[in-house]
C-alpha cells in the first residue's frame, strides 16, 4: 500500500511539473513583449437576477508592471500597478494593497502565476491558496481555492475560488472566472491579442472612467 501511495504521489507530481513546464513554455511568447491589448467580455452572474449583465472592454499591459481592465460604457475599471489594486465601480473607487491575507483575488492570482512561471518546480504555487492544474488537449485549467482559516477574514472574502483557462497552443489566457458567495460569479473572456501596440500612460489613470 505504501508503495502504491508513493507511486501515485510521484505520478501526480510528474503531471503537475509537466503542466507547469507547458505554461512556462507558453509564456516564452511574452519574453520580448512591451505592451499587450486584449478584448475582454465581462459577464456578471447573480442568482437573484434572471439575466446576466455583460460589458465589453479591453485589458492593457505595459512593462514593467502596469495592468488594467477598462469597461468604458459600464464606467468600470480594474487597475494593478506593482502591489496596489484599484477598482472603480458605480462611480466609487476602492484601493487595496497586497497584504498576503488571500482575500484579494488579483493578489492571489499574481502570487500563483508568479510561481507557475518559476523555473523551480518545487516552489509552492501559493501560500494563499490550494492550486489545481488539469489539462485537456491544448487547454490548461488552473483552479485556485483560497486557504483562509480565520473566520473574520473568511466572511470578508471577495471570492470563493478562481478558475483560469489557458490555451497552451496559442499561449493565450482564454478566460478567468471569479466565483463568489451564493453561486454568483464574474467571468472575463479574452480574445484578439495585440502585441507591442501603443499604450498611453493615461490608460492606467482611474479618472479615465470617472
Amino acid at each position: 500500500m505504501k508503495k502504491i501511495f508513493i507511486l501515485s504521489a510521484l505520478l501526480i507530481y510528474t503531471g503537475l511539473s509537466a503542466q507547469r513546464a507547458d505554461i512556462r513554455k507558453a509564456a516564452e511568447r511574452y519574453k520580448n513583449v512591451n505592451t499587450v491589448i486584449i478584448n475582454v467580455t465581462q459577464t456578471r452572474h447573480n442568482t437573484a437576477i434572471a439575466q446576466d449583465m455583460t460589458a465589453r472592454g479591453h485589458f492593457y499591459y505595459k512593462k514593467p508592471n502596469c495592468q488594467s481592465m477598462v469597461f468604458q460604457d459600464a464606467k468600470e475599471m480594474l487597475l494593478a500597478v506593482d502591489n496596489t489594486f484599484v477598482m472603480v465601480k458605480d462611480g466609487k473607487q476602492r484601493t487595496a494593497r497586497a497584504k498576503g491575507k488571500g482575500n484579494n483575488p488579483f493578489e492571489v492570482l499574481q502570487s500563483v502565476f508568479r510561481n507557475l512561471l518559476s523555473a523551480d518546480d518545487d516552489a509552492s504555487l501559493s501560500e494563499l491558496a490550494d492550486v489545481q492544474l488539469t489539462k485537456q488537449d491544448d487547454i490548461c485549467t488552473v483552479t485556485i481555492i483560497p486557504t483562509v482559516t480565520d473566520p473574520k477574514v473568511k466572511r470578508r472574502m471577495m471570492f470563493t475560488s478562481c478558475v483560469a483557462t489557458i490555451d497552451l497552443k496559442t499561449a493565450e489566457l482564454r478566460s478567468l472566472r471569479i466565483n463568489e458567495q451564493g453561486g454568483n460569479y464574474t467571468q472575463y473572456d479574452f480574445s484578439n491579442y495585440l502585441f507591442n501596440a501603443e499604450v498611453r500612460d493615461s490608460i492606467f489613470d482611474v479618472s479615465a472612467v470617472q
